[in-house]
């Protein structure tokens, strides 16, 4: 009943680009997030030198392109550190992610003049890092709006990528921009769940459990710190501690304090959609409903009840667009380690008071550490060669519809590039 980081175990789907160096394309990869282990064993392929979540250390598959980032220099971007900032150290972010940009284009075109390559694969996870802590509705309005720091990464990143197209034959070099979702003002309503959870658990264990004794629920020591110390204090703390101990501070905040014998589900840690996790016995350690039993069903419809009914007393909007079963959308070896619910907010305003007929009035704060978070928006651009781009207009070019599908749009080009 705790926290361990994902591993190869967890994602290693062999990519796209192990496919098209099997062709015999030569590939340069950079930087694509949550890929490992490494698979490409000819051409380049590094993970986590600048990525946006650093889930792994900075790992490459050979030893010439290790020697070269050595000397190369790290990524400025560093570690994303979620908790409210000051206008200093938010102005000191600002300088890094702009340093973060250069230092990315500059080593792409130093890695395609090294390493001439097929296929280059790169990320910026700059704008990433910037949508989360610099959007406001300054960036939302309309066109004449003022400069703002999103903007500035923007454009920072703009004059980078003209940078790197100047550096390729354009001729002769098929050209996808894209991304893979987009980001908006933050309406994730996550700091009213764990609250919300709490009211439920216990209700429900009031009304439905068997009397047992006491339980041995409390705040927990990190929790209780995280809450009064100054912000100030745990950002300097937090970006000065190696990654174990920000992982245990992490650990001890979402679990110190549980009961498992009085939880019937718990939330867990996540952005603009609340994820929750039914404690069941016999997949759980410490398991408290039983997977086929009568209580698993009537807490799961107190639960949906809970959420849809959700609104901001203070407006009176509903928050829940819908209470999403996951594990019957994506089942499969694996499905047992997914959560079993995902909470699909409306685009509101941060709730500060709600009211929900099954747990009643619950109020909680907004954090405050996200000005923006993540859309299901994205894009893709493509400049063609000469020799893929009398192919764009016809049928033999797949249209993207959803993310997966751009890996077959990237295949397919390159085919197209021999015809």
């Amino acid at each position: 009943m705790g926290l361990r980081l994902i591993g190869p175990e967890w994602c290693a789907r062999r990519p796209f680009w192990a496919d098209l160096e099997d062709k015999g394309r030569k590939v340069t990869v950079l930087d694509v997030p949550y890929t490992f282990p490494i698979f490409l064993k000819r051409g380049v392929e590094i993970s986590d030198w600048g990525t946006h979540g650093q889930t792994r250390p900075l790992s490459s598959n050979r030893s010439d392109v290790k020697k070269f980032l050595s000397k190369f220099g790290k990524s400025p971007i560093g570690r994303e550190t979620p908790i409210k900032k000051t206008a200093r150290q938010r102005d000191k972010i600002y300088k890094k992610l702009l340093a973060g940009v250069q230092r990315k284009r500059d080593l792409i075109v130093a890695l395609n003049k090294s390493f001439p390559s097929d296929v280059l694969i790169a990320s910026f996870g700059e704008t990433h890092r910037a949508g989360h802590i610099f959007y406001s509705q300054a960036d939302a309005v309309s066109e004449d709006q003022s400069d703002t720091c999103l903007l500035g990464i923007y454009r920072e990143l703009d004059q980078a990528l003209n940078c790197i197209l100047e550096s390729v034959d354009r001729e002769k070099t098929t050209i996808v921009l894209f991304s893979l979702h987009g980001m908006m003002a933050d309406y994730g309503q996550g700091h009213l769940v764990k609250p919300l959870m709490d009211r439920l658990n216990a209700l429900f264990i009031k009304r439905h459990a068997a009397p047992q004794a006491p339980g041995r629920n409390s705040k927990g020591v990190i929790r209780w710190l995280r809450q009064v110390a100054p912000t100030t204090l745990q950002y300097m703390l937090a970006e000065a501690a190696p990654d174990r101990i920000r992982q245990w501070v992490i650990e001890r905040e979402i679990v110190e304090g549980i009961d498992w014998s009085k939880t019937p589900a718990f939330p867990l840690r996540t952005d603009i959609r609340a994820e929750l996790r039914l404690n069941l016995l016999g997949r759980e350690s410490q398991g408290f409903l039983e997977i086929d039993g009568s209580l698993r069903q009537i807490y799961t419809e107190w639960l949906h009840r809970a959420f849809l009914e959700l609104k901001d007393k203070d407006t009176g909007q509903a928050l829940v667009d819908e209470v999403v079963p996951i594990q019957k959308i994506f089942p499969g070896k694996y499905s047992h380690a997914l959560p079993d619910f995902a909470i699909t907010w409306r685009a509101a305003p941060l709730a500060h008071r709600v009211s929900s007929s099954v747990i009643g009035d619950i109020q909680a704060v907004p954090g405050g550490a996200r000005g923006g978070d993540h859309t299901d928006f994205g894009f893709a651009a493509i400049s063609a060669s000469t020799a893929v781009r009398k192919h764009l207009c016809t049928n033999s070019v797949p249209r993207i519809k959803h993310i997966w599908e751009l890996a077959r749009l990237i295949t397919r080009l390159d085919e197209l590039a021999d015809d």
